[in-house]
């Protein structure tokens, strides 16, 4: 049976700069905004317009169910905001930056205020820890290590709008306008509940902002990014317990490498496997491709045995090609992509088809038994209904949601 999605449903596919993270199997989504269509060719130049997705809101997908469910958050509720960048330490979800929509004080429309989310009873809190606060931005990249919650990067004013005393941060002015790109790095210490600006060594990755990090083990890897008018292929490594950094790991000349892109998606589904998915080219091309980063490491941040990527050639259609999307692995390896723009929205602006409307999920490690048997029953559920009332009822609840026609809750 063919399921028809509820108009809703719209809420959840139809959005860019949104926030997505994985919690105890289900993915929580939050944030962004939906592009609305222009009345002339786009450029770079063209004033966007966009309707800004209710910063209420949160949405969870449940994929063994296979549904969708809207729910309503409380507490202190954030900005609608865009660009934001999220991340899980244990039941929060803890969110930091982005474009607002609601334009205040000197700082234009970026942020740089902190909240988490209660995820079980999803109740927001905004947090105002002591220390330097980071620039205010969006599109930086976030990680959680231990009990620190990082901040890389990111896209923001001015640093004369903004002067921190004693604070290390380079900032690239832009040629357009009165922001630059940025190459902080400062963590949130969940425990002493202060940002903290650690003194790192090695070669600093440049500024940057649309890049991605993500973590496996002790150290967090960052890809790509724009910097001025460069979207960069650059790989970098930080060692989180001496805060080495490693320098460029991408060698063009030796090896197949991704072409430079930003707003990708960026996700380790294993300790040494990542995937990295779409993006926006330097020629303002959006991808579709697929890479795997192997890894193999063993000794000093300097001395990665090896570093491989590989195009993956993936079975099925995996839909259009997008950006500024958003992903998050369920173990044991399956990645979610969902929503984001795709290439006629850069060529016409004049449909509203121009958000990739479909959530992919990307199997990077092999499904488990039950999993195959609830799909296998859900295909011939017509043969087989009959005999459903022989199984345990969370195993009944499961196989009629699954088949119904429209499942909103």
């Amino acid at each position: 049976m063919t399921r028809k999605e509820p108009e809703e449903y719209q809420f959840v596919h139809r959005r860019a700069g949104h926030v997505m993270v994985a919690h105890e199997s289900r993915l929580f989504v939050w944030g962004g905004y939906m592009e609305l269509p222009h009345s002339q060719p786009y450029t770079l130049m063209t004033p966007s317009q966009s309707l800004y997705h209710s910063a209420i809101d949160v949405w969870m997908y449940d994929p063994l169910l296979n549904t969708w469910t809207r729910k309503m958050s409380r507490g202190d509720i954030p900005l609608q905001l865009s660009g934001s960048c999220a991340a899980v330490h244990h039941d929060h979800m803890y969110l930091f930056g982005g474009w607002t929509n609601n334009p205040s004080g000197d700082f234009e429309n970026s942020s740089n205020s902190l909240w988490r989310l209660h995820m079980p009873s999803l109740t927001w809190e905004q947090l105002f820890p002591e220390g330097i606060p980071p620039f205010p931005c969006d599109k930086a990249a976030c990680w959680i290590y231990k009990n620190r919650f990082y901040v890389f990067g990111g896209f923001g004013p001015s640093r004369e709008l903004h002067p921190m005393c004693g604070v290390k941060v380079n900032f690239v002015r832009d040629n357009v306008f009165p922001s630059g790109w940025l190459d902080q790095l400062v963590y949130y210490d969940i425990e002493s509940k202060r940002w903290v600006w650690p003194e790192t060594r090695g070669p600093k990755p440049s500024p940057r902002a649309a890049h991605t990090a993500d973590v496996t083990g002790d150290r967090v890897y960052i890809f790509g990014g724009r910097f001025k008018e460069v979207r960069m292929n650059d790989l970098h490594c930080l060692d989180l317990i001496n805060l080495t950094w490693s320098g460029n790991l991408t060698d063009g000349e030796i090896q197949e490498a991704p072409e430079g892109r930003s707003w990708h998606t960026f996700n380790f589904v294993s300790e040494n496997k990542a995937v990295m998915y779409g993006g926006f080219n330097t020629t303002q091309q959006v991808l579709n491709d697929c890479w795997m980063l192997r890894i193999e490491m063993d000794g000093p941040i300097q001395e990665h045995n090896i570093i491989e990527w590989q195009e993956v050639s993936l079975a099925y259609d995996h839909g259009e090609p997008r950006c500024w999307h958003a992903a998050a692995v369920v173990p044991p390896g399956d990645l979610f992509i969902l929503s984001g723009l795709t290439q006629p929205y850069y060529i016409t602006m004049v449909k509203l088809i121009d958000h990739a409307e479909k959530l992919l999920m990307l199997r990077f490690s092999p499904p488990s038994l039950q999993r195959l048997t609830i799909e296998a029953v859900c295909e011939h559920h017509e043969k087989l209904q009959r005999h459903w009332w022989c199984l345990p009822h969370t195993l009944q609840h499961i196989l009629e949601v699954r088949s119904s026609s429209d499942s909103m809750t």
